[in-house]
C-alpha cells in the first residue's frame, strides 16, 4: 500500500487563518466599549455616563431626548433618583450650591420641572432653601412673575399660603402686612404730606402732624360748620359738589380733617359707647385715621344724611368721584383688607390719575400700594 505523508502548515497559512480569528474575537470582546463610544459620541454623555445609562437599563428612554448637563450631572451621584430620571432631562443645570440635593427636594415637593428653572433663575440659594424647608407653593410661577413680588416676604407667603387664597391675593395680601394682625408690624409715616400717603392700620401719623396747608371747605359744600381740607383736595372737593349739582345732585361734606387728639376723643366715647370689638370695625385708633391726613371727608346727602348706598348721590359718586381724584375708601366687601366696616361715605382724595386706577380696577387703596 501507498503511504501518505502528513503535509505540514505553513506559518504563513496558519498567521492566514489565525488573524482574521484573534481581530474578530477582539472585535467581539471590545464590541461594547465601541457602541459605547459611538454613542458617547453621538448623544454628547461622557464615555462613562453612557456607560452607566445600560448599567441603570434606561439609555433607550434617554436616547430620544437632547443632551442635559443636569442628568450628567446627578446619574453618577448619591443624589440619583431613577423615578426622577426624565423630570432630570428638563431641568436646566445650574452652578449652584446644594443644586442636586434641591431639585430632588423640589420635585419630592410636587414642583415640576417648569418650576424648578423659574426657580433657579429667580430666587437666591436662600430662598431656594427656604422653599425645600416648607410646604408646596401652589402657582410658584405665577407668583414669581408678579411684578409686586418681593423676595424678602418669600417666608411669609409661604405661610400665608395656607389661607384659601389664589397666589395673585396671597402676594398683594403679604405686602399689605395683613399676614399680621392689625395694629401689629406698624410701620411710622415719614411722608405724611404727600398726597399718596397710605394711612391705615400698619401706617401710622404721628400724634404732632398738622397739614400745613388746610383750609375751610365753601359753605356752600360744607354742613361740618368749619370742615376743613388740605386745598388740594379742598379745591377738587368743591370741583366734585360743583359737578354733581350739574347732575342735580347735591352732596356735602360732613367731617373732613380731625385732629390726633380729636380722633383719640372719638375712638374712646365709641369705645365707651358701643364696646371694643365693636368700635374697632368702624373707628380709627388715633394717629391711624385718614381724618387726619386732610384728605378724606365723610359725605352727606341732601337731607344732611351720610350717603348709604341706595341714595342717588351715592350712584353718582361711585361713577364720578375718581374723575376728581376722589375714591370710596372702604367699599363693600373689602372689610378683610381695610379693617373697616363698609362706609359708603367715606371718600378719599388720591389725585385723578391714581383714583382713576384704583377705580377702574375695583380694588382699595390698600391693594394698590401693595402692588406697586
Amino acid at each position: 500500500m501507498k503511504k501518505y505523508k502528513k503535509k505540514k502548515l505553513s506559518i504563513k497559512k496558519i498567521s492566514c487563518l489565525l488573524i482574521p480569528l484573534i481581530i474578530i474575537t477582539v472585535i467581539i470582546i471590545n464590541l461594547t466599549s465601541i457602541i459605547t463610544f459611538c454613542q458617547s459620541k453621538i448623544t454628547g454623555y461622557e464615555y462613562e455616563t453612557i456607560s452607566t445609562f445600560h448599567e441603570l437599563n434606561v439609555y433607550d428612554d434617554i436616547k430620544k431626548h437632547d443632551y442635559s448637563k443636569t442628568l450628567e450631572k446627578i446619574i453618577t451621584s448619591e443624589y440619583y433618583n431613577p423615578k426622577y430620571v426624565k423630570d432630570y432631562l428638563d431641568i436646566l443645570y445650574q452652578d449652584r450650591s446644594n443644586f442636586l440635593e434641591n431639585i430632588n427636594k423640589l420635585l419630592s415637593l410636587g414642583y415640576n420641572t417648569s418650576e424648578i428653572n423659574a426657580i433657579y433663575d429667580n430666587l437666591t440659594d436662600d430662598s431656594i432653601t427656604l422653599l425645600t424647608n416648607n410646604n408646596y407653593l401652589k402657582d410658584i410661577n405665577n407668583v414669581i412673575n408678579l411684578s409686586y413680588f418681593h423676595e424678602d416676604n418669600l417666608e411669609r407667603y409661604l405661610k400665608y399660603s395656607k389661607e384659601n387664597l389664589n397666589y395673585d391675593e396671597i402676594v398683594t395680601e403679604v405686602n399689605a402686612s395683613l399676614d399680621y394682625k392689625y395694629y401689629t408690624n406698624v410701620t411710622s409715616i415719614n411722608e405724611p404730606d404727600n398726597i399718596t400717603v397710605l394711612v391705615n392700620k400698619y401706617h401710622s401719623l404721628s400724634s404732632d402732624y398738622v397739614p400745613n396747608d388746610l383750609e375751610t371747605i365753601n359753605p356752600k359744600y360744607n354742613r361740618g360748620y368749619n370742615n376743613k381740607m388740605r386745598k388740594v383736595a379742598r379745591v377738587a372737593f368743591e370741583e366734585m359738589c360743583e359737578a354733581a349739582l350739574k347732575d342735580n345732585i347735591t352732596i356735602y361734606s360732613g367731617s373732613a380733617y380731625r385732629s390726633y387728639s380729636y380722633q383719640k376723643e372719638l375712638y374712646n366715647r365709641y369705645v365707651s359707647t358701643n364696646g371694643f370689638d365693636e368700635a374697632e370695625t368702624f373707628s380709627a385708633r388715633a394717629g391711624y385715621s385718614e381724618h387726619q391726613t386732610g384728605l378724606a371727608t365723610d359725605v352727606m346727602n341732601k337731607s344732611l344724611d351720610y350717603i348709604s348706598k341706595d341714595d342717588k348721590e351715592y350712584d353718582w359718586l361711585i361713577n364720578n368721584s375718581y374723575k376728581y381724584g376722589f375714591i370710596l375708601r372702604y367699599p363693600e366687601g373689602k372689610e378683610r383688607i381695610t379693617g373697616y366696616m363698609y362706609e359708603e361715605w367715606h371718600f378719599r382724595y388720591l389725585g385723578v390719575d391714581i383714583a382713576t386706577k384704583v377705580a377702574k380696577e375695583g380694588i382699595t387703596y390698600d391693594e394698590y400700594v401693595a402692588r406697586k
